[in-house]
């Protein structure tokens, strides 16, 4: 194993942490996006028909209750369609998997291992025996980006192939 100096450590901090906080930061932006996308699948659902009065509903509701929103639609829908249900039921399983893995990358506290190239995501308090830390290599994190652009991408395909 290679012996490091201190210098080389600080130099693989920094970079670690400005590709995470890139990472991190795209997150937001796609994340975002997946959200409105989906609060306008929800508003324009019906053809519009209700377009203000679910607009004030809409607004209100966290990503969670926006996918329980959308699940409960798709349900009264597509009770009878197969294909449709499946598609959705698998996008709504990938969206509450995405929106789980941004509550713990946002809300979590984050720190750097420089010599494993990894940043490290620690959920809880830090007196907490429950706490818990996962590291993640840069390309991981970008993975997540991929799947959150992916998620939006798909969204729109079920919208045009099977409007709520």
């Amino acid at each position: 194993m290679k012996e490091w100096t201190g210098i080389e450590i600080q130099h693989a901090r920094q970079r670690l942490e400005q590709a995470a906080a890139l990472v991190l930061g795209r997150m937001l932006f796609e994340f975002s996006r997946l959200d409105v996308a989906l609060g306008l699948t929800l508003v324009w659902s019906g053809g519009g028909r209700r377009l203000d009065k679910l607009t004030k509903e809409v607004e209100e509701l966290s990503f969670h209750k926006k996918l329980s929103f959308l699940e409960e639609l798709v349900g009264a829908m597509y009770d009878g369609d197969h294909e449709a249900r499946t598609f959705y039921d698998q996008w709504l399983a990938d969206a509450h998997s995405i929106r789980l893995m941004r509550n713990e990358l946002l809300h979590g506290r984050w720190g750097v291992e420089p010599i494993k190239d990894q940043v490290v995501n620690v959920v809880g308090l830090a007196t907490s025996s429950n706490q818990r830390a996962k590291g993640y290599a840069i390309s991981e994190l970008e993975r997540v980006l991929d799947q959150m652009e992916r998620l939006q991408q798909r969204l729109s395909v079920l919208r045009k192939d099977w409007p709520v």
